[in-house]
């Protein structure tokens, strides 16, 4: 009896990130501002914690994996980036994500197991505290309306091309 096959939404918003280090909350306060949203049917939200590397077999059969993090770029705290992982890898931008290199080596198994999605992109804010508390600082607070809007951009640029 074979197994029945279930739906893979093609884009994956992943947040990443641990609500009781402050700022590193980020992606989750995203997460749940998307889940206000109206949102198309190919898009899955999920919230993946700090631990990417467990998650390999989620970006199987994906299109576009929109990540959401907390990332140390040496600019002002609430300071959005966007990049993707072969820019990290190129050495082209000085980035330092709290989870980056679970999140690398997790795409780059992934390649090798052709689980990778076809697309990558990490939406970051510069934090101000990532010390041990719940809550975000008003910086990055300040932030998530435009981090969603630029979730938003993504979902719909993959969109259009389809």
């Amino acid at each position: 009896m074979e197994a029945p096959v279930t739906y893979r939404a093609p884009i994956l918003v992943l947040a990443i990130g641990n609500i009781l280090r402050k700022d590193d909350g980020f992606a989750d306060a995203v997460l749940q501002a998307l889940e206000q949203e109206e949102l198309p049917e190919t898009v899955e939200l999920f919230d993946a914690g700090t631990s990417a590397v467990d998650l390999m077999d989620i970006f199987a059969d994906r299109k576009k994996l929109i990540a959401i993090d907390a990332v140390r770029g040496g600019q002002a705290p609430g300071t959005l980036y966007r990049f993707s992982p072969s820019d990290i890898e190129a050495q082209q931008l000085p980035m330092n994500s709290l989870h980056q290199v679970g999140l690398l080596e997790t795409l780059s198994l992934g390649e090798l197991i052709d689980c990778r999605p076809e697309e990558s992109v990490i939406i970051g804010a510069q934090p101000l505290d990532t010390g041990l508390g719940i809550g975000l600082s008003e910086e990055i607070r300040a932030a998530v309306p435009q981090a969603v809007r630029l979730v938003l951009k993504e979902i719909n640029e993959i969109q259009d091309r389809d």
